[in-house]
């Protein structure tokens, strides 16, 4: 019986009901629809993606080029490349990014710190503190 499953798809998931407690390093997808507890990373390739689905919930640190959150968070997110917030989001900690975009509806508690390619920045002159409802 032969796999319909393409050798370069790379798609991992973490279920609704699921419940998984420390790290996780992928390659390319992690959809998180249960709850995650610890440090996720994807590769740094500039095509891993990390999704928190709406009834997921993550807490700890997650880093990865892309961060789609749609669910519950309490972390330290880094999107080296880029975060989507959607609307129905509840995000509390430290956002890192190069690229934001949150969706009308979304709350988010914390910092946004715009990441910047240039090593000679001040610390703390890129960040803003946040506590509302988009």
């Amino acid at each position: 019986m032969s796999s319909k499953v393409s050798p370069n798809a790379a798609t991992s998931l973490v279920a609704a009901g699921t419940y998984l407690s420390g790290d996780l390093s992928f390659c390319k997808e992690l959809v998180i629809a249960g709850t995650v507890n610890g440090s996720v990373t994807g590769a740094e390739d500039g095509t891993s993606t990390v999704k928190i689905l709406e009834n997921g919930a993550f807490s700890g640190e997650v880093s990865a080029p892309r961060v789609e959150i749609f669910g519950e968070v309490d972390a330290n997110v880094t999107g080296t490349n880029s975060v989507v917030i959607g609307p129905k989001a509840q995000v509390s900690g430290v956002i890192r990014f190069h690229q934001l975009a949150v969706s009308p509806g979304a709350v988010i508690t914390g910092e946004l710190v715009t990441m910047d390619d240039s090593s000679k920045r001040e610390p703390g002159n890129d960040r803003k503190e946040v506590k509302e409802s988009a």
